[in-house]
């Protein structure tokens, strides 16, 4: 299975040697592939190699940054030789306390009073833990912790309450648990997480008023969760999960447009587009025709355009569209 095992520990002397062997960044150009400008593209909005701003400059947005390291990952970069970034978003320390992603992946509680402590975000963890394992960061330590604080989060019954229904924490939590040597919770949580799916065959954001309709990239994330999770399923919960992967898979076949992407909000939905192709992808379907859409959508300068970006590529997009602008799925990262 992927990522620490029980017990495993690197100690920082270790870590730190891993890093300092490193003497060299190998350029843009070693993808091999026609999305080289792409890659440069989205290598480039990395403030000082380390983490790309989110939508107030000089404020990392580290969600976003993530996923950009998958993007990388998928177009070929290796990431592990990019010390900057790496050390920066996943192994900064070896001290949960002390580290980068205490910060991002758990929220304060009682900020600022004497005894203040703070509580995991589920879907921020999971992600963490996921890109761990997909770019192979020996960060053993951190990710144990993780793995243990998110694990106190989940009930026997797969609940998150924090996550109070939301599909992108239920599914991140899941990645980031399968993909860390924790399949049984992983299904636990899955099981729960296709108890979420819409009668419509979707999943939504959340379970709010405002979000209560099926979206192309809810259901997409939903998709690469229980697909990676069934992996390991016993065969009664293969049974609920594949159930669910096969609403989730017609529900996005009946809501595209054109047989190649979504809309929302009356316009396209190239992030959403991008979500959908992935789960389609790790459900075992065909995404030819959405991989060519998205090469429609690629500007010159290498990023994907959106509606808003006038026709300049768009870092969001972008963070989020290469991997299956390249005919692939996040699931696909764990195996190269």
């Amino acid at each position: 299975m992927f990522g620490p095992k029980t017990g495993l520990r690197v100690s920082a002397a270790l870590l730190i040697a891993a890093f300092a062997s490193i003497h060299s960044i190998p350029p843009v150009s070693a993808a091999g592939n026609e999305y080289a400008s792409s890659l440069k593209f989205l290598t480039d909005k990395f403030v000082a190699g380390k983490t790309i701003d989110g939508f107030s400059a000089g404020t990392p947005d580290y969600g976003f940054t993530l996923e950009a390291i998958l993007q990388r990952k998928a177009a070929g970069q290796k990431l592990i030789n990019q010390m900057t970034t790496v050390r920066a978003t996943l192994a900064d320390t070896t001290v949960l306390s002390k580290s980068i992603v205490y910060n991002y992946a758990y929220a304060s509680e009682l900020s600022g009073l004497p005894g203040a402590t703070k509580t995991i975000r589920p879907g921020l963890a999971g992600k963490f833990l996921f890109v761990s394992a997909a770019i192979g960061v020996p960060n053993a330590p951190l990710r144990n912790s993780v793995v243990a604080d998110l694990k106190r989060a989940i009930a026997s019954n797969g609940l998150i309450a924090s996550a109070a229904g939301n599909t992108f924490d239920y599914a991140w939590a899941i990645l980031g648990l399968a993909s860390n040597n924790q399949p049984k919770l992983a299904n636990i949580v899955a099981l729960k997480l296709a108890s979420l799916e819409r009668p419509d065959g979707g999943f939504g954001t959340d379970q709010t008023g405002d979000t209560l309709k099926s979206s192309a990239d809810a259901t997409g994330i939903a998709l690469q969760a229980l697909s990676l999770a069934k992996r390991t399923a016993s065969k009664s919960q293969q049974s609920a999960e594949q159930k669910a992967i096969v609403g989730a898979s017609a529900y996005l076949r009946a809501t595209w447009v054109g047989a190649d992407h979504w809309e929302a909000w009356g316009d396209v939905d190239v992030n959403g587009t991008a979500y959908a192709a992935m789960g389609l992808k790790a459900a075992g379907g065909n995404i030819s025709t959405i991989q060519s859409w998205l090469k429609t959508r690629v500007a010159p300068n290498g990023g994907l355009t959106t509606p808003w970006s006038n026709g300049a590529g768009d870092v969001f997009a972008t963070a989020q569209g290469l991997t299956p602008l390249l005919g692939l799925s996040y699931l696909n990262l764990l195996q190269k």
